[in-house]
Parts: structure tokens; C-alpha cells; sequence
């Protein structure tokens, strides 16, 4: 699933609506979420505690002279100062990209487990200097990609790491235009690897592409924009396409113009669709980009992830309320090479804010109450038993999965709890 700085890059700012316009009439009914009481699916794969992030002291119960002073006990559902962002599997068990405290900084790092959710180790990739989001993390079989965001005078630089055995390799760095938007995604083939970005253009936002080696990260070829002038791109993300190249999908809003949905509300939230693109192995365009959801849609974040055969399964957040606030729809569609499965509803109704992640035959959703309610689905995208809430993930939030199990995150005060959790559709 996507992480929680993710979700707030991937959203749009906007206020309240005076009048909500009907779904788009290739949007087909759905099931209600469910709010069943059904047994624990998942367990975790050890038996050891859990490993902690941050300061370690956060967690223990309070002491007796505080209870007495009347001091008030830790909120530990408050957000935590160590920070994560999504995980990724790779051939060592799992890996994620966290800023957290380390003496008197905040520290850049990655974070690998292994499949059991034991032997972490944490590998220092430097300070974190201003506000940025964690490190996003790339793999493909043994080999290990970070890319770290730094602020510069005139935009930001994005920085290439390879990591080997717990050793770092910096490579290529590459210059971002100022925006507000940190979204970058990575991709790695055989040989070369390819990241995206979105940075302000002269007009609206554009999503550029590089690509680099992957031997040593560097090498990287010029910036260029591979988004098309007609929209407002932003939040990119990558997919493998089954050994041919990759899907590239991104959030579109019309570039320039009077938005035909401002009638509805006060301050625009405008439309937004996702549009999806093949490249090649050198981050080209094989054809043209394809709305993927409908152009008079509001769509708020999304994720991308594989499906049979080199498609790609698209599943987003409908919704047409104030940025960051909850309701709406989940929806999916699958994206084939010659057409595109008409949208239909995931979940509907008791949906929170944030981003629906899928992991391996799962989606993960977070519900009004901030409860991370959790499904198996098909290879399809849909649902093939109700969402329920997990005793194990809490309001946690499951970034990677695996054969092995779900990598989940769990806060604890200002320190995040990392565990690997077994999950089965049916009751263990």
C-alpha cells in the first residue's frame, strides 16, 4: 500500500461542493463494504516482537511517578516522527524507505527484513535535509535501487543509490524544477533502469522520465518530458510490463482552460482521471497515452499493480468532497494491451481517507474510523471475500506483500513498529 506521505503528495487541495454531479455512466454498481465481525485472517510469521523504529522508549507503560504527577499517558495513535514509505519484496525478504530520529538529526535510511520479519538492519543513506518524503526503493531480483530527494536552491535533487550487502553506491543525481508535489517512482530491468517524476512546466505540471544503468546507477540521460502538453500530469507511478518494457500511469487534470465541473463547487476540485502509457525498456512511449478511468470523473489517489498476462490493475479513490476528507468509492478497472475494462466499484460506502493499496491478492482500505480493513482478491482486482478489520494491523498500514506474508507498519508513539504478517482469505 501506498505510504502515508504518498497519499498526502498524490492529493489535490480543494474545499466543500454546493452540488455533487452523478458518476459517470460507464461506472457499474458494486458491492457495499462490509462491516462484518469475521475472524483474525492474518498471524504473525514470528513469534519475536516486532521491530521498532525510532526511539525505543516510546512504547514502555507510564511510570508511576508520572501517573501520579497527573501527567497524561502517550497518545499512541499520534503520528510518529519515524516516517516510512512503501515497501518493496526482493530476494533478501522486504525493504523500506523511513526518515527517523538518530541522535540529534533525522536520519535517511532503508530498512530490510527479512521474510520472517527478523535480522533488520538499518543502512544510513545520510541526513534529511528540510521537509522530504522517506527514500523510494526499487528492486529486481538481488539488486537494491534507492533514490533520495534533497532540496536545492531552484528545486530539488534526486539522488540514485545502490545498495550491496548493507554497502552504499551512490550514482546519478538528477535536477527537479521547483513544485510541490515529491512524487518519483523507479523501475529496474535487466540492464537499465528507468524513474519518473512530476515538476511544474511552463503551463501545468509534466511528468518527466530518465533512465540510468543499473550496474553502477549512473549514466543517467537527460530529462525529458513524456507526458502530453494537452494535461496537467502529476504523480507517476511505474509498473514492469511482463519483460516488454513498463506501464506508466499518472494523474490527469485538463491543462489550462475553464474546467467544466467548476459550476459544482465553490473552489475547484476539477477533473481528474488516470491516464496510463506503455514504454519501452528506454522509457519511451510505444503508443499513446489512454484515459484509464472516465475524463469527468474525480479521481483522489490510486495504485497500480500487476495482473495476468503483462496487464495492469488500476484501482483509485472516486470521490468529489474536499481533499484529504473521507468517503467516496473504491473502484478498479484492468488495462490491456488492445482495451480497457470499463471501471466498476470495489467498495462502497464506510470508506476513509488515504490511499487503497493492493499487495499480492490483496486490498488494503481504510475505513471512516481510520481502521485499516483488509480483502483477498482475484487476479482480476475484485473482491472474493468481505473486507474486515485486522486485530494485527490496527490502523497500521501494510506496505509490501509477498509469498511470504504482508510487511506492515504500525505506530508506536514517536517510533513505527515493522512485522511481517501471514494472512490467509479464510479464518487461521
Amino acid at each position: 500500500m501506498r505510504g502515508a506521505l504518498l497519499s498526502l503528495a498524490l492529493c489535490v487541495a480543494a474545499l466543500g461542493c454546493k452540488k455533487k454531479p452523478p458518476p459517470p455512466p460507464d461506472i457499474l454498481p458494486g458491492p457495499p463494504a462490509a462491516k462484518l465481525d469475521l475472524p483474525p485472517r492474518c498471524t504473525p510469521v514470528s513469534a519475536e516482537p516486532p521491530f521498532v523504529l525510532g526511539p525505543s522508549d516510546i512504547a514502555r507503560p507510564p511510570s508511576a511517578t508520572a501517573e501520579e504527577a497527573g501527567t497524561p499517558e502517550r497518545d499512541e495513535s499520534l503520528p510518529f516522527a519515524s516516517e516510512v514509505g512503501d515497501g518493496i519484496t526482493w530476494s533478501g525478504g522486504f525493504a523500506v524507505g523511513a526518515i527517523h530520529e538518530r541522535e540529534s538529526s533525522l536520519a535517511l535510511s532503508v530498512v530490510t527484513l527479512g521474510r520472517d520479519g527478523r535480522n533488520a538492519k538499518v543502512i544510513p543513506l545520510g541526513v534529511a535535509h528540510g521537509d522530504v518524503d522517506p527514500p523510494r526503493l526499487a528492486a529486481r531480483g538481488s539488486t537494491l535501487v534507492a533514490g533520495v530527494l534533497e532540496p536545492e536552491p531552484n528545486g530539488r535533487s534526486l539522488r540514485l543509490a545502490k545498495l550491496d550487502d548493507g554497502k552504499v553506491t551512490w550514482g546519478a543525481t538528477l535536477q527537479e524544477k521547483t513544485g510541490e508535489s515529491q512524487a518519483f517512482d523507479i523501475a529496474l530491468g535487466e540492464k537499465k533502469g528507468i524513474v519518473v517524476w512530476d515538476e511544474d512546466g511552463p503551463t501545468s505540471g509534466v511528468i518527466q522520465v530518465s533512465t540510468f544503468d543499473v550496474a553502477n546507477v549512473s549514466n543517467a540521460t537527460t530529462p525529458r518530458a513524456i507526458s502530453p502538453p494537452s494535461v496537467d500530469a502529476e504523480s507517476p507511478r511505474l509498473l514492469p510490463r511482463g519483460g516488454a518494457g513498463y506501464w506508466l500511469a499518472y494523474i490527469a487534470r485538463s491543462a489550462g482552460g475553464e474546467d467544466h465541473d467548476a459550476q459544482y463547487v465553490p473552489e475547484e476540485i476539477g477533473f481528474r482521471w488516470i491516464e496510463i502509457v506503455p514504454l519501452d525498456g528506454n522509457g519511451s512511449p510505444t503508443t499513446a497515452p489512454r484515459a484509464a478511468t472516465p475524463k469527468d470523473g474525480h479521481v483522489m489517489v490510486f495504485d497500480i499493480a500487476p495482473a495476468p498476462e503483462g496487464e495492469a490493475l488500476l484501482v483509485w479513490r472516486y470521490d468529489d468532497s474536499p481533499t484529504g476528507s473521507a468517503g467516496g468509492e473504491v473502484m478498479r478497472t484492468v488495462v490491456h494491451s488492445a482495451h480497457i475494462d470499463a471501471p466498476s466499484v470495489l467498495v462502497q460506502g464506510d470508506v476513509g481517507a488515504g490511499v487503497p493499496g493492493v499487495l499480492d491478492g490483496w486490498v488494503a482500505v481504510m475505513d471512516a474510523a481510520e481502521r485499516t480493513r483488509l480483502a483477498p482478491i482475484s487476479p482480476a482486482g475484485e473482491l472474493t471475500a468481505p473486507l474486515s478489520a485486522e486485530p494485527e494491523i490496527g490502523a497500521g498500514e501494510p506496505l509490501a506483500g509477498g509469498s511470504e506474508g504482508l510487511l506492515v507498519a504500525r505506530p508506536a508513539g514517536r517510533a513505527v513498529k515493522l512485522m511481517v504478517l501471514k494472512c490467509a482469505p479464510g479464518a487461521p
